[in-house]
């Protein structure tokens, strides 16, 4: 994977030169989420005598798969940011939580 970073005013584009894979990554407080949208969202920390929440960012995408945009928040906050001082969150309301769920619970096993 190679990727081609563009920033503009709306926010910043990660696109993966070798496929179609496009996240827009944004402050969470610059967007509305929308029902079944895929994305995640991961938390920009200072030290500050403590771990302090300075920034919330949402990556957003299309046709993807929590591992690669989880890799690509991971581009972002290590190369672009510079900084290894953050935290990813999936939320309830993401598309992409049943795969979150399943990769920390396990598949579901219901008993009759």
């Amino acid at each position: 994977m190679a990727y081609q970073v563009l920033t503009a005013d709306s926010g910043t584009v990660i696109a993966d030169t070798d496929s179609d894979l496009w996240v827009q990554v944004n402050e969470l407080n610059e967007v509305t989420i929308t029902k079944n949208t895929a994305y995640c969202l991961a938390t920009l920390y200072k030290v500050n005598g403590g771990f302090i929440p300075e920034k919330v960012y949402i990556f957003q995408s299309r046709k993807v798969d929590l591992v690669t945009l989880k890799n690509v928040a991971d581009f972002f906050f290590m190369t672009l940011l510079e900084t290894d001082l953050y935290v990813k969150e999936v939320p309830q309301d993401s598309a992409l939580f049943p795969q979150e769920a399943a990769r920390i619970y396990g598949t579901v096993i219901l008993a009759a």
